[in-house]
């Protein structure tokens, strides 16, 4: 992961999010920007039109300020753009995050995008940043890393992968065993049974699959029993002392976006770990 996206507002939940983008930047030793929008609704005078001018233009002045400080810090502190460093910049834009999120990942090379989520509940300061995070993984193709408001200093020793034994989910694997690299941390790979089912057949198939496809890998599995998967995915989070959650989003069909929520949707509005939402397919 080289090119680095942090998008900010600024804001505490932001904050905590930057810290885990330098973390990633540094170990990478690749380029992060740090992306700031500004977005004002539609006018339809020329009174308030010029007056929305105006206040546009205050606060791209006020932005271009506190990013340049950003990134001076970043680089007083974390010795960015220097020798053998990783690089850091900014982008101001007044566009909607979103849709300038999907614009760079598809045309500028950012292959991870790492951005606070706050979930449901919180303070109105902290809500910009945060309540974007699953519209900005809806949207784009390339991996999120969404970190909660709560999170404390950034770390990344373990990873738990939540599987729900699919094909697909070694091709995630994979992914999630690069990124772990980087920090050589280890995989703990998970999937949550429902109380009363038995999914045997289906373990043993995927762990077979599993060995053969990462022999001596760092990887260790685990079966455990819930009512929920969220819960028994936190539960799992909670006592095994890991980092992070890593989670396969597959594209939605019609049907299942009329009728389900996804594990990664609920975790991520949910907001209480680090949340690492790779891409699937349809």
């Amino acid at each position: 992961m080289k090119k680095i996206l942090c998008p900010t507002d600024f804001s505490k939940t932001a904050a905590k999010a930057l810290e885990y983008a330098i973390l990633i930047a540094r170990q990478s030793g690749g380029h992060l920007t740090l992306l700031h929008v500004v977005h004002l609704p539609i006018v339809d005078t020329s009174e308030t039109a010029l007056v929305a001018s105006e206040l546009l233009g205050e606060q791209m002045k006020d932005a271009e300020v506190r990013l340049t400080n950003l990134c001076r810090e970043i680089e007083e502190r974390h010795g960015a753009n220097q020798s053998g460093t990783f690089t850091c910049d900014f982008i101001l834009k007044e566009a909607l995050l979103t849709d300038i999120a999907e614009h760079l990942t598809k045309t500028s090379g950012y292959d991870l995008i790492v951005m606070g989520t706050t979930g449901g509940g919180n303070a109105l300061e902290e809500l910009l940043i945060g309540s974007n995070a699953e519209a900005v993984m809806e949207q784009v193709k390339c991996p999120v890393l969404s970190i909660p408001s709560t999170s404390v200093h950034p770390r990344i020793n373990k990873i738990i992968y939540a599987s729900d034994y699919a094909a697909d989910d070694l091709a995630t694997l994979r992914e999630v065993l690069e990124f772990a690299g980087m920090f050589g941390a280890s995989v703990e790979v998970v999937h949550v049974l429902k109380e009363g089912r038995s999914g045997s057949d289906r373990k043993a198939r995927f762990l077979q699959d599993m060995e053969q496809a990462f022999p001596g890998a760092p990887i260790r599995f685990e079966e455990i029993v819930s009512k929920h998967r969220t819960d028994g995915i936190k539960e799992y989070y909670n006592a095994s002392g890991a980092d992070m959650v890593a989670i396969l989003r597959r594209e939605k069909g019609f049907l299942r976006e009329l009728f389900s929520q996804s594990l990664a949707e609920k975790m991520t509005y949910q907001a209480e770990v680090p949340l690492l939402v790779l891409k699937g397919r349809k």
